[in-house]
């Protein structure tokens, strides 16, 4: 907890503002983790924390998106968020599946799957956190790139959830993937009735909004887990319930104050002191991936710029294309799973993260250059309601 407070006011002090507080608090961990001075070691009570912290960075996710963006849109009007989200997402998943291919046929990472699943993740939980800094997130422009960083968290969380239960020969638990799915449904047309009552009966000390969003939380991380699929999914489903039951605005802040004030920088700082660098830089093929791995997620990410051209000027499109090349929440846990079916060591882990925590570092860093250049404000671009 004192990394947790030390780490912005380290940044505020020093005036580093280009490197995004999550991978600050990943750095805090590594210096006093495994990797630096060994001051804190994993605990079951830190990877608990650690866990709720996940969930709720992917809970907050599901509750950003902005769902008045998939109504239909009239024949001859612009391309819609969602519309733009789907095809650049497309296009990354295709890529994906050319550069693992690459991958596999150079001998440097053997498993076709996993690596397509790991270079298609978006960070959502990061890109969250810099569209609300920019004040993005209530245009066009900010709801396409979190739909498409919410595509790439969704659509490989689903593929790992299978991809996982299939390679451990637990079948069922495929199969039972729409369970969870129906249970999301459940809790919205029983909720959806009731949540207008709220407003009457809410007291201070009740704070039902808050009681009912980690009840959905709780409940589908349970039916998730149970059905053997990861976590998180139950997590961002949750979210998009709660969303969907249209809160009120200090709902979410108050939910965000508890999330980032508690849970999530100990899901990141823990990340951080569970890497193990020193294994890795023993292994000179497992160093061979940081790079490898870098250049696969931004050409992974490349052809979205060709995609969003058709809505948006030269300089946020190339601006979008390079913040959708950041990774790192998802990796995780793939990567944990990877280990888990012996697929990949712990030095290749500790450096596919390194790789992902270099792309958190480098590519918003060049967003919010292009971002902030003279030119025309955000609000001026072309195709922007």
């Amino acid at each position: 907890m004192f990394a947790a407070l030390a780490t912005p006011l380290i940044m505020a002090r020093f005036r580093i503002t280009r490197i995004p507080g999550t991978v600050a608090e990943i750095i805090m961990g590594i210096i006093i983790g495994k990797t630096g001075f060994n001051i804190v070691q994993p605990s079951s009570t830190l990877t608990y924390l650690a866990n709720l912290g996940v969930i709720m960075l992917i809970f907050l996710g599901g509750m950003e998106i902005d769902f008045s963006l998939f109504e239909k849109k009239p024949k001859g009007a612009e391309k819609s968020p969602l519309g733009l989200a789907f095809g650049s997402f497309m296009s990354v998943l295709i890529m994906s599946i050319i550069l693992s291919v690459a991958l596999y046929y150079t001998g440097l990472f053997n498993n076709i799957i996993l690596a397509t699943i790991l270079v298609s993740t978006i960070a959502l939980g990061v890109i969250i956190s810099l569209l609300t800094e920019a004040g993005l997130l209530d245009n066009e422009y900010g709801q396409t790139m979190l739909l498409i960083s919410a595509m790439g968290e969704f659509i490989p969380l689903v593929a790992l959830t299978i991809y996982s239960a299939v390679q451990q020969k637990n079948y069922f638990s495929a199969f039972l993937l729409p369970v969870i799915f129906i249970a999301a449904i459940a809790l919205l047309r029983r909720f959806k009735r009731i949540y207008v009552f709220f407003d009457n009966i809410d007291k201070t000390t009740t704070q039902l909004d808050i009681r009912l969003a980690f009840f959905l939380i709780f409940t589908l991380v349970t039916v998730a887990e149970q059905i053997g699929a990861e976590s998180i999914l139950g997590a961002f489903l949750a979210g998009v319930v709660m969303k969907l039951l249209n809160p009120k605005k200090d709902t979410q802040e108050k939910l965000s104050s508890m999330a980032y004030g508690f849970f999530v920088p100990i899901f990141f700082i823990v990340t951080g002191v569970n890497l193990n660098l020193r294994t890795m830089f023993k292994d000179t093929n497992a160093l061979l991936l940081i790079p490898v791995f870098f250049v696969a997620f931004i050409l992974a990410k490349s052809i979205i710029y060709f995609v969003l051209r058709h809505k948006f000027d030269n300089r946020h499109s190339i601006g979008a294309t390079i913040l959708m090349s950041t990774t790192i929440t998802l990796v995780l846990p793939i990567l944990q799973v990877g280990q888990n079916l012996k697929i990949i060591n712990e030095a290749q882990n500790g450096a596919i993260t390194l790789a992902a925590i270099i792309t958190c570092i480098v590519c918003p860093m060049i967003f919010n250059k292009i971002l902030s250049s003279d030119e025309p404000k955000i609000q001026e671009v072309k195709g922007f309601n």
